[in-house]
């Protein structure tokens, strides 16, 4: 049986029999001491006198419900909240102070991620309970003042500990009830499962499943610091609503007008043929993964200026955040798929041992890795949007497509 309390009483010395327990209990008849079995329960060995006190003290709510005692739950619960009626009657009023939700957090991050062994000695940070700013320091007259004022609340290192625990099943549980969520509900059983979570989450290319994440993990550091505000009498105001999801980040029209400076460079190249855009970014897609061109070439023109723009497009890329990638795919003035843009500012071969290229140095920047990747050549010849020479849309464009490329190129 779950327990919720202990007992420290003296235990009563008792007797079997046939019937069950018992104990002597004395009294007297004319003046003289008799005795008699009083039979009694005995659990743990302990002799229990008054059945309702020792589930009170000792029984958790679960057990008594499923033993029918709704009556002692009630009355705990009765009891437990006179408690607090009676503790709040002396509870002074909350002091209320205007608190920016960023710095709270980054201060117990840092709390929580403090390594001793880097420093002189250990590090305290402090809530200014006039002004609301938070304060940190190493140096001990410091730390001494501080907590002598009277005016400064220290931060507790391990708010944020623990953290995690449970939060995969939380988390996997307010998703859609659709192949990824049951893919994640796979992924997080047994060993190593955070590993595979985050495999999914964080290497799947679905972006928004990743600002999901994010923002499930925030949300439970912002409950952690409300509570403990909470618990110093604290009643913060943030000025804005702090558990508003915020919204997914619009990065579509950095990334097509990173695709524009791209095509206004690569178009003046001699021996570039045409200038196509594939992939997700050419749908309505609201977050796409990366940025996936097509342009045809000469067989003998060279590529360097053409790598060095495609590595300046990854740049920018890059700049929108979650990892966003660019890819610039090569054919051939038949229409064949050759391979795509090295990223490398030098490539040679034997450089680097992860190349994957099957001819690396052969035609300087191509990377021919065909055992990786082979565009279809239904979409080398037909791609969704050619952007150059000849603006020719093969399905229906997106408004920020059309007004970003389509009317700025045309």
């Amino acid at each position: 049986m779950p327990e919720k309390g202990g007992n420290n009483r003296k235990r009563t010395k008792y007797h079997t029999d046939a019937h069950g327990h018992y104990v002597w209990e004395n009294f007297f008849v004319r003046g003289k001491q008799k005795r008699t079995k009083r039979r009694v329960t005995v659990i743990d060995g302990e002799v229990i006198d008054d059945m309702d006190t020792w589930l009170l003290a000792n029984a958790g709510d679960d057990f008594l419900h499923q033993i029918e005692r709704w009556d002692l739950a009630g009355r705990r619960q009765l009891e437990e909240e006179g408690t607090r009626t009676r503790a709040n009657a002396f509870k002074p009023s909350p002091r209320i102070l205007q608190l920016d939700i960023h710095q709270l957090e980054s201060a117990f991050e840092f709390l929580a991620g403090f390594d001793p062994g880097f420093h002189d000695g250990p590090c305290f940070a402090f809530l200014d309970l006039t002004t609301g700013a938070i304060a940190h320091t190493e140096d001990e007259e410091e730390i001494e003042e501080m907590f002598a004022a009277g005016n400064f609340l220290r931060l507790p290192d391990d708010l944020f500990e623990d953290l995690h625990w449970g939060s995969l099943d939380e988390f996997v549980n307010t998703l859609p009830d659709d192949p990824l969520r049951a893919e994640l509900m796979r992924a997080i059983r047994g060993k190593g499962a955070f590993r595979r979570f985050k495999d999914i989450v964080f290497g799947g290319g679905n972006v928004a499943l990743k600002h999901q994440w994010s923002w499930f993990e925030t949300r439970r550091k912002r409950e952690r610091i409300v509570q403990w505000l909470r618990d110093e009498n604290i009643e913060p105001d943030w000025g804005r609503d702090i558990f508003e999801a915020p919204p997914l980040p619009d990065k579509r029209a950095d990334l097509l007008r990173a695709v524009l400076d791209f095509v206004r460079e690569a178009r003046a190249l001699p021996g570039v043929r045409r200038i196509a855009l594939l992939g997700s970014l050419a749908t309505s897609k609201a977050i796409p993964k990366d940025v996936d061109l097509l342009v045809g070439v000469d067989d003998a023109m060279p590529l360097d200026k053409l790598a060095s723009f495609k590595r300046r497009l990854l740049g920018k890329t890059l700049q929108t955040g979650d990892s966003c990638g660019a890819d610039v795919f090569l054919c051939n003035p038949q229409g064949v798929y050759i391979g795509r843009i090295c990223s490398w500012k030098r490539c040679a071969p034997g450089i680097r041992q992860g190349c994957e290229a099957q001819h690396c140095g052969r035609r300087e920047f191509l990377s021919d890795d065909l055992q990786n990747l082979r565009l279809d050549p239904t979409l080398v010849v037909n791609p969704p949007l050619e952007l150059w020479p000849e603006i020719t849309a093969r399905t229906e464009i997106p408004e920020d497509v059309r007004k970003e490329l389509v009317e700025a190129l045309g």
